[in-house]
């Protein structure tokens, strides 16, 4: 699964992306200048000074493994946005003793603020209890912390955020007069995990005695991709042409229509067009390292309520070196990706003469580049990749 990267830009994306200050409807080209046409045609436009400088992109940081995988206890937190897949934790929201001798400890975590396509494996700390062992009643059935004697010492409760979602069977089982059936969190998903002492787990938990809780969650569902529609854009609110999926461009458009993240964008300022281009540009395989297919670009990270909207769309964008373009009245979304001239401009185009400055100052070069990725392999964690 590849990660939401923050991709510094390659000369051919940050030029599709220069391009985007005049619009996106008409590329140019000058003829006899092959490849370089378009950097010539920014150059007249804009000055050469500021269409080399509009090759260094403005590249997002990305969140911290803290940030987006502690179990926390604050009384306020931003809620998590999740596209894609991502590890993620939360704020506890109930922990709890019950049992015989309060023999049985609950927590209660809160994982992102809207309904989810799945939450698959689960962390204690570093310990991964995959979705293979957890049987349709929520007990943990083998592993580290399967039976122990015959005994189960872990259930885990998954509720997956739908607006329907009832009451916590965990909790109302354990806490029936403090968790009823009128404690729901619906639009919330969230994990329960329920840890029992026995004599025979009471010196496991004492050796790991787990302090973070956090899931693998299959995030936002319900993503509207006009490639399945009758004509694009003609029906974004109907579930038939709805479904969860990784692909950038059509995350940026759903944030933009979102009504409680995002900006509320109406749908008919939307071009849904140029959404369909950008998202078959995001899914066209490529080859990489063991002879292997992979999408061009994908959308795998964590957005948070508290951060400004153009944050959080810097983020989506960075996964497809994208552009988002607000001309005329209307959103253009692009993937980095080339883009062939549709117009071309010739001498007779010209107020003056050509003047070209091939480089930036040597203080504001970028020589190095580092990209940073949440390894799948490495439990989801930043690393980076070779320079």
């Amino acid at each position: 699964m590849p990660p939401l990267v923050v991709f510094a830009a390659t000369a051919l994306g940050a030029v599709v992306g220069a391009l985007g200050v005049i619009g996106s409807a008409v590329t140019f080209g000058l003829a006899g200048y092959g490849a370089l046409s378009t950097v010539v045609g920014l150059a007249t436009v804009l000055g050469a000074t500021a269409a080399i400088k509009g090759l260094m992109p403005e590249i997002p940081q990305m969140d911290s493994d803290q940030a987006r995988q502690s179990t926390v206890k604050g009384t306020v937190e931003p809620q998590k946005l999740v596209y894609g897949e991502a590890l993620v934790s939360g704020p506890i929201f109930f922990v709890g003793l019950a049992g015989t001798g309060n023999r049985e400890l609950y927590h209660s975590i809160a994982l992102t603020g809207h309904e989810v396509e799945d939450i698959t494996e689960v962390y204690f700390d570093n310990e991964v209890i995959t979705d293979s062992l957890i049987d349709s009643q929520g007990r943990v059935t083998s592993g580290t912390f399967g039976p122990i004697n015959g005994e189960y010492i872990c259930n885990i409760n998954r509720l997956y955020g739908t607006d329907t979602q009832g009451s916590d069977s965990l909790l109302q089982s354990a806490f029936p007069s403090k968790w009823t059936t009128a404690h729901k969190s619906p639009g919330i998903s969230c994990l329960t995990t329920q840890w029992v002492l026995t004599d025979g787990s009471q010196e496991l938990w004492d050796r790991l005695k787990p302090q973070n809780i956090k899931a693998l969650v299959k995030g936002k569902k319900d993503i509207y991709d006009p490639r399945l529609d009758t004509a694009a854009g003609a029906n974004p609110s109907s579930a038939t042409y709805q479904q969860y999926t990784t692909n950038p461009a059509l995350c940026v458009a759903n944030y933009l229509t979102d009504t409680k993240f995002g900006l509320s964008v109406p749908v008919g300022k939307i071009d849904w067009d140029a959404v369909v281009v950008a998202a078959n540009a995001c899914d066209v395989l490529v080859n990489i390292p063991n002879s292997q297919l992979q999408k061009r670009f994908t959308a795998n990270g964590v957005l948070y309520g508290g951060d400004s909207h153009k944050a959080n769309i810097d983020k989506l964008l960075s996964s497809m070196n994208g552009t988002l373009i607000y001309s005329n009245g209307v959103y253009t979304i692009n993937a980095g990706i080339y883009q062939a001239a549709t117009e071309n401009l010739t001498e007779d185009d010209l107020a003056s003469s050509i003047s070209v400055k091939t480089s930036v100052e040597r203080g504001e070069r970028f020589n190095t580049i580092r990209p940073i990725f949440a390894d799948p392999t490495q439990n989801y964690k930043n690393v980076e990749a070779p320079e």
